[in-house]
């Protein structure tokens, strides 16, 4: 028997004003599995990743994370469930370590 995907994406789609940032994107990432995300400026990654880290809620589709249904509606949630983000644009505090930065 497969265990399922630790996270599985199916027909995310988001939309702004004037533009579809994600359309029907659907993908999985098993245990063990290392993606790159990459495409040219404006092409949707960062939409994409903080839909998968509660940030932005997706207009369409579904995640599941384990198996299990996940729709973060905030970071906090997504953390709670194991889900982290290290953001493009980020402020590092040097009296953190590094650990404590990324959290």
């Amino acid at each position: 028997m497969t265990s399922p995907p630790l996270l599985s994406l199916k027909g995310l789609s988001k939309s702004f004003p004037a533009v579809r940032a994600n359309d029907n994107v659907s993908f999985d990432v098993g245990y063990g599995e290392i993606y790159a995300l990459f495409g040219e400026n404006g092409a949707g990654k960062s939409t994409l990743v903080k839909m998968i880290y509660g940030v932005l809620q997706p207009d369409e589709g579904r995640m599941s994370l384990e198996g299990e249904p996940y729709a973060p509606q905030k970071p906090s949630a997504a953390r709670a469930r194991g889900v982290g983000m290290v953001f493009q644009h980020f402020s590092l505090f040097e009296a953190l370590t590094v650990a404590e930065n990324v959290a």
